[in-house]
């Protein structure tokens, strides 16, 4: 039975990689870091590299259904703890007519945490595009729970 256990443990550790405490301080992220978080919080990952060697795009599935980015920045710098000191999370879709440059502003003062931005020709130089960004600082620490809380935020802005 010990050795059971034993083997049980030692697999579960292994199996994932996991915050098992949301209470847990990072000062740094890695890109596993930003893998379990997204994963935890019940979103799918669609891939990852696309933005950067350290960035996630994953897609809110039992909510909006919004592709998001969470990029990893200020990565391995010398002197600092290994990962990255910063964290970029965005969304980007399609706009659909009802954006102007007037709601645009309004979000930005409605929600001064978050950037919004508005492109004519959108990413691909032909659609508009609607953006909003937030960006999260670790200098000295930040709970994972607030990580996710930030994340949540932020989709929960783009929804409007």
């Amino acid at each position: 039975m010990r050795r059971t256990l034993t083997s049980l443990g030692l697999l579960a550790a292994l199996a994932g990689y996991a915050f098992a405490d949301d209470t847990k301080v990072v000062k740094a992220v890695s890109l596993q870091d930003l893998q379990t978080i997204i994963a935890e919080e019940g979103y799918t990952i669609n891939s990852t590299g696309d933005d950067g060697a350290i960035s996630v795009r994953a897609t809110d599935t039992a909510g909006s259904g919004l592709i998001f980015n969470v990029l990893g920045t200020a990565c391995d710098l010398e002197g600092y703890d290994p990962g990255c000191l910063g964290i970029n999370m965005q969304v980007r879709y399609d706009a659909d007519g009802q954006e102007t440059l007037e709601r645009i502003n309004d979000a930005n003062l409605m929600w001064a945490a978050t950037s919004t931005w508005y492109s004519a020709g959108g990413t691909d130089g032909n659609s508009p595009t609607v953006g909003i960004t937030r960006y999260v600082i670790l200098d000295g620490g930040m709970t994972v729970r607030n990580i996710k809380d930030n994340l949540l935020n932020l989709l929960a802005i783009a929804r409007r």
